[in-house]
């Protein structure tokens, strides 16, 4: 038998905290497979899941139980963020100018740039100063000046990032509709400010299952056009059958925040000690100084074959990311890493360590021996 793998990819999915397993599992006896809209006991019994789950995200969201609807996940709420921009620049007869960051989630990138494309919004993004977002000084204030719309991630998922929305939300003007994925962030940072409009999040960051997300709307996104036509389910902000056993296993996961929140916290020496070893063997740390995620380090192995780099260490038996998660199977190389300076050569050499709360020294040890033995092999 090979080496046993040694899990760094918590960014693209973080294992279920054992309270979301059991709810899983209570939730699969208690609700019988009901549908939560059916009026008959079986389907109360599915939507009182429902409630306890939406009070719980509720308060990790800091939010009222009223602003929050749920989800598949972070990918459909931030499609429904863009969708809904499109629905009210289409309804008020001109293209919303919405400004972004140039390392949005592809989820928000690709379709904010289709409809840029298509002439439904004008799409401006936030510069990058010395290999970071910029997010306050003269230019930025005027960019945002003109906003209909501000839509940003609180954490960038490739390299921990963390963008200063202290900063940048205030300069917002009163009438634009601020919308945060906080996919990343929210288990390991807090809700972001209340001048969020809309926040997304999903399940399986935070400790829950795959298949279940929470999307807040309020103040000025309660004024935008519902861009989804169908049941009524969600008060109608996400038609469909609600996935109770995955939204049970979110609340769950909500209700132990705090908890997963501390053990995000105490992986910072950790990531420093990894990060240690692998510039020592001649990486370099992408954002490293600046404000990251605890978990997250980004680096790049210089002038190794990308494709070789990727396979060996999976065959070293390191679980590690390259780009998005969602994105790290296309061959072509990232464009939020592009945009923070990087080339296309150099950001197909990026390497994601994202660690997971539980994960002690020695894994983390073993993991750097084993990608600083990769290195040295491929250099």
């Amino acid at each position: 038998m090979g080496r046993p793998v040694l899990f760094l990819d918590a960014n693209a999915s973080v294992p279920p905290v054992p309270e979301a397993r059991a709810a899983v599992v209570a939730a699969l006896d208690d609700a019988a497979g009901a549908n939560p809209s059916s009026p008959h006991a079986a389907g109360r019994r599915a939507r009182r899941l429902l409630d306890r789950a939406r009070d719980a995200c509720a308060d990790m969201l800091a939010a009222s139980s009223k602003e929050v609807f749920f989800t598949s996940g972070a990918t459909e709420g931030n499609r429904f963020v863009v969708d809904a921009l499109v629905e009210a620049a289409t309804a008020g007869g001109r293209p919303w100018h919405v400004v972004t960051s140039p390392v949005e989630h592809p989820s928000l990138h690709k379709p904010l740039r289709r409809a840029h494309a298509r002439g439904q919004l004008v799409v401006s993004t936030l510069p990058v100063v010395d290999g970071v977002v910029a997010t306050s000084g003269p230019l930025v204030g005027a960019l945002l000046m003109a906003a209909d719309a501000v839509v940003v991630t609180a954490a960038h998922n490739e390299t921990g990032l963390v963008m200063d929305l202290e900063a940048l939300l205030p300069l917002c003007p009163a009438q634009a509709v601020v919308a945060v994925d906080a996919a990343q962030s929210l288990a390991r940072r807090g809700a972001p400010p209340g001048r969020a409009d809309i926040v997304v999040a999903s399940g399986h960051k935070l400790g829950g299952v795959a298949g279940a997300g929470a999307l807040v709307l309020r103040g000025r996104a309660r004024s935008l056009p519902l861009p989804w036509v169908a049941g009524g389910q969600e008060q109608g902000v996400r038609p469909g059958t609600e996935n109770v056993i995955g939204i049970a296993a979110l609340g769950a996961a909500a209700g132990v925040i705090a908890r997963t929140r501390a053990g995000h916290v105490a992986l910072r020496p950790l990531r420093d000690r990894l990060e240690a070893a692998v510039v020592a063997a001649g990486a370099r740390v992408i954002g490293a100084g600046q404000d990251r995620l605890e978990n997250t380090s980004a680096f790049l192995v210089p002038g190794v074959d990308a494709d070789a780099l990727r396979l060996a260490l999976d065959q070293a038996g390191v679980a590690v990311g390259f780009g998005a998660a969602c994105s790290a199977l296309a061959p072509e190389p990232s464009p939020s890493l592009q945009a923070l300076g990087l080339d296309g050569a150099d950001a197909r050499r990026v390497v994601r360590v994202s660690l997971a709360p539980g994960i002690d020294v020695a894994d983390v040890d073993a993991a750097a021996a084993r990608i600083v033995d990769v290195i040295a092999r491929l250099g």
